[in-house]
């Protein structure tokens, strides 16, 4: 199709100013275009060409463009799929809604003649009783209305029915997007971080390895109600810990929260939760990594040394633990919630691990972080806030 325009691709790239090296990606195959980028192309062309774009060519290349995005599997991918099909979905229930108020309209009308017909009817009927001498003309004149009648008998009719199946296929098309709407949500995850202010706080990642591999054995449908699990977790643990979470990149989930005991409350819940179990049974490999220390965030990104060893911390957990570095257990022990022997009331307990070198953080000794045998998660009631 590229080749239509007889052009090369640094010269489109300016053209339409797009990157040069996006657009080869794209026409190589190594990359899914977005849909308005295939858009875009095919109106090019078809202007180049002097020729019209047919619906049925555009219906093709989307459908064969969602099937790509599909097999990619990846939450992205399924949202922007999923947005594209919100917005279709809206266009045509918008469409049905004019459809409606033009039929409605139209019925309406012939109500309207149907009532003046049968007003002229009753009228000639007593005109009739009166005036034998123009029985004739009268009897024509009723013979006409009376077909009148007939044909707009059945206009109402049809208008009816159409207007019953216009306003059943609104219905179905509201139904639809209120799914897709669903969807988006689910697909969509947690808050932004657009909003949080830097400072000293708890960060912590979950790592969901092996994620793109399991959405690739399951089916949209399941894949969706997957992602509103966990996402339905988070929500829960943030409410129980004061905690805000927000996707990172990938399948990976961040979160914060103002103190050591609420991060490690937030990591602990989610390693307890039945979603986190329900991972491990399909080979997801859930780990958590989470840290203590100064945060910094700029136009959506968190920054810091902390962010980057909760990622490194998280990438080498053993599969459904918690590792958290060395800051994260002292203050734990500041806020007196780690276990000490001898002591009561403690909720954590942390064992060090291994010493070993991080790329750029040099050699770090993690800690197994876990809750204290007396304490329960999600599930038994201990809803108490870090």
């Amino acid at each position: 199709m590229f080749n239509g325009l007889e052009i090369s691709v640094r010269r489109y790239a300016a053209r339409c100013s797009r990157d040069a090296g996006a657009i080869s990606r794209y026409l190589n195959g190594s990359r899914i275009p977005p849909w308005e980028f295939i858009l875009d192309l095919v109106r090019d062309v078809a202007a180049h060409r002097g020729e019209s774009i047919k619906e049925e060519t555009l219906q093709l290349l989307r459908d064969q463009h969602d099937a790509a995005a599909k097999t990619q599997g990846n939450p992205a991918s399924l949202l922007r799929v999923t947005q594209l099909q919100l917005a279709e979905a809206d266009r045509k229930s918008q469409q049905s809604a004019i459809q409606i108020e033009v039929l409605t309209r139209a019925l309406r009308d012939r109500q309207v003649l149907l009532g003046n017909v049968e007003m002229q009817l009753r009228e000639l009927r007593h005109r009739d009783a009166l005036v034998e001498l123009q029985v004739d003309l009268v009897t024509e004149e009723r013979d006409e209305l009376l077909s009148q009648r007939s044909n707009l008998q059945s206009e109402v009719a049809a208008l009816r029915e159409e207007l019953r199946r216009a306003t059943l296929r609104a219905q179905e098309l509201e139904a639809e997007c209120s799914s897709l709407e669903t969807k988006v949500a689910a697909l969509e995850g947690p808050e932004e971080v657009e909003a949080l202010a830097p400072g000293v706080m708890a960060v912590g990642i979950l790592e969901l390895a092996g994620f793109t591999r399991l959405s690739k054995r399951l089916d949209e449908k399941e894949l969706v109600d997957l992602i509103e699990k966990v996402r339905r977790v988070c929500a829960q643990v943030s409410t129980m810990t004061g905690a805000r979470f927000f996707h990172t990149r990938n399948s990976d989930i961040s979160f914060v929260a103002p103190t050591a005991c609420a991060g490690a409350e937030a990591a602990v819940l989610l390693s307890e939760s039945e979603t986190n179990a329900m991972l491990e049974d399909l080979e997801a490999e859930p780990r958590i990594g989470v840290c203590y220390g100064q945060v910094y965030a700029t136009a959506g990104i968190m920054l810091g040394a902390v962010v980057a060893l909760a990622e490194r911390l998280s990438s080498i957990a053993p599969r459904g633990a918690i590792l958290a570095d060395s800051v994260l257990v002292e203050q734990l022990c500041a806020e007196s919630v780690l276990h000490v022997p001898g002591e009561v009331g403690d909720r954590y307990d942390a064992k060090p691990m291994w010493q070993r070198p991080v790329r750029g953080l040099g050699v770090v000794e993690p800690w197994l972080l876990e809750r204290a045998s007396e304490n329960s998660g999600i599930g038994s009631g201990n809803n108490e806030e870090g």
